[in-house]
């Protein structure tokens, strides 16, 4: 069987350390990186445990290669959104609503966060990576503004890392803190039509904190 997974991963490296970035993916969202344990990453992906020290070089090297894809998938839909086209609301609006939706969907993300603030983020800045591909969304953000004010449509310039952090956690803090304040409230936060009302509410916080002329599409 051995000689069987390694034919295969001589042929297909990549999709060896996909599988394996997979497997470990849903490894370390289910049980943080103190409980991750390589043994069942290995069985999950079908490969031997020579293969994943080959490609990640340890326990910590695989945790930052499953941080930097996580956010690669985030940075890389915003990307997509082009703050540089179209109205300066419309751009923003999208932002929000983009930033939302991936917290509201991509349950993994937020786990695999949730673990790394708990490690207070250790091993998040020993990636480079992560840094590089987020620095263009705040550059971009700042562009946004810049059109924004220039054109009327924003009547406040804000700080470009402020707002977003802003939209994050509008976007993220009652997934995080949902069962919590869903007790105390008495209301069911993972409820469809309060997260609709939840998005629109954010879309219309960021607006009004810029000064959009519509106030919240």
């Amino acid at each position: 069987m051995e000689a069987v997974t390694n034919n295969r991963t001589r042929r297909d490296p990549e999709g060896t350390r996909q599988r394996l970035l997979k497997a470990a993916t849903a490894e370390f969202a289910a049980h943080g990186f103190e409980g991750a344990r390589v043994e069942r990453v290995v069985v999950a992906a079908g490969v031997t445990t020579r293969m994943l020290y080959h490609y990640f070089g340890d326990k910590d090297g695989l945790y930052v290669a499953v941080l930097e894809a996580a956010y690669a998938e985030l940075r890389a839909g915003e990307r997509r959104l082009d703050l540089d086209a179209g109205a300066p609301e419309e751009a923003l609006d999208r932002l929000v609503r983009y930033t939302f939706d991936f917290f509201q969907n991509n349950q993994v993300f937020v786990r695999l966060t949730q673990g790394e603030n708990l490690l207070s983020g250790r091993r998040a800045r020993r990636s480079q990576s992560i840094r590089e591909m987020s620095q263009p969304l705040i550059d971009g953000i700042e562009r946004l503004m810049e059109r924004g004010a220039a054109s009327g449509a924003f009547r406040e310039r804000a700080d470009p890392l402020q707002l977003y952090i802003s939209i994050v956690a509008l976007s993220a803090h009652h997934i995080n803190n949902r069962h919590t304040l869903g007790a105390v409230f008495g209301r069911d936060l993972a409820d469809p039509e309060w997260i609709a009302a939840r998005r629109e509410h954010a879309v219309k916080m960021i607006m009004r904190h810029v000064g959009a002329r519509s106030g919240g599409l």
